[in-house]
């Protein structure tokens, strides 16, 4: 897709993965697409999880989750491992011919002890959820202010977070300028004004049901790729080959995702490199 031309209404579909329960790593991850194919690609991420779930009827009829499918959790130990791997690898393959990535990690410990120093005054507190939000639209708007004559913005939709999604509207409405060093383009004396902060953006997040959205699931298959990926950095692995076989996922979506590149100073910036994962690159 040439997103020099493709310059109509985006969606990006977010989801993330990880909880401190867990491990020490959190995920965010967004697909953004052209409405012009949303469709397509709607349809041919429905086609392969309806056809797949449907072979396998006594799991999980609705919804796809990739790390219960991809660890055998439950009903899936039944399904051949190698199918079940080969499968989101197929996913992997669709995410990456239709959009592009926009992912996040952080570490949950640099988080904590990063949000508890006043000195970096991100505007939304010790919520990693928010704060990962907040960053993916800030790359967001950094890619999409660069189209020409763009006419249309981009629609936020995330997997239903009931606590958070009222914080993001508010947070994208507010566009504070906190988040200026992400996407300021030129040099530090020229500011950016209050009217183009998260210009490209709907200010009202939308929240969808993950067994509603195909799209949805995908991100997190692509989240939980990079989280486990980043995850066996540090541990050992619970399967013969699961560090090559998530290598070999995060291959296929790292020449799709868009970094933060190149950022002008700032305390936004600071707070990020701080609370990023150690092994992870903004």
């Amino acid at each position: 897709m040439n997103w020099g031309e493709a310059s109509g209404m985006k969606f990006v579909y977010v989801d993330e993965t990880g909880n401190k329960d867990q491990s020490d790593v959190f995920v965010m991850t967004g697909l953004l697409i052209d409405a012009y194919s949303l469709r397509i690609c709607t349809v041919t991420f429905d086609d392969m999880i309806r056809e797949f779930l449907a072979r396998h009827p006594t799991k999980s009829p609705t919804e796809l989750k990739t790390q219960a499918i991809i660890n055998g959790s439950g009903g899936w130990s039944k399904v051949d491992a190698a199918e079940r791997k080969e499968f989101i690898g197929k996913v992997c393959d669709v995410a990456v011919e239709y959009a592009k990535l926009y992912s996040v990690a952080f570490s949950f410990q640099a988080f904590d002890n990063t949000a508890r120093n006043a000195g970096y005054g991100q505007p939304f507190g010790d919520s990693y959820w928010l704060g990962a939000a907040m960053f993916i639209a800030a790359l967001v708007q950094k890619k999409m202010q660069r189209i020409e004559k763009n006419k249309g913005h981009t629609v936020f939709i995330c997997d239903d977070n009931k606590w958070e999604m009222a914080n993001l509207s508010e947070a994208l409405h507010q566009a504070d300028p906190w988040f200026d060093p992400i996407y300021l383009q030129t040099s530090k004396k020229k500011k950016i004004a209050p009217a183009r902060r998260f210009n490209q953006i709907i200010n009202s997040a939308f929240a969808i049901k993950s067994q509603h959205s195909s799209l949805v699931q995908v991100a997190d298959a692509g989240s939980y790729a990079y989280r486990r990926h980043l995850e066996l950095k540090s541990e050992n692995e619970e399967w013969d080959g699961e560090g090559q076989y998530f290598a070999s996922l995060v291959a296929k979506l790292e020449p799709k995702r868009e970094p933060l590149r190149r950022a002008t100073s700032g305390q936004c910036i600071k707070f990020y490199k701080a609370v990023r994962h150690k092994d992870w690159t903004l």
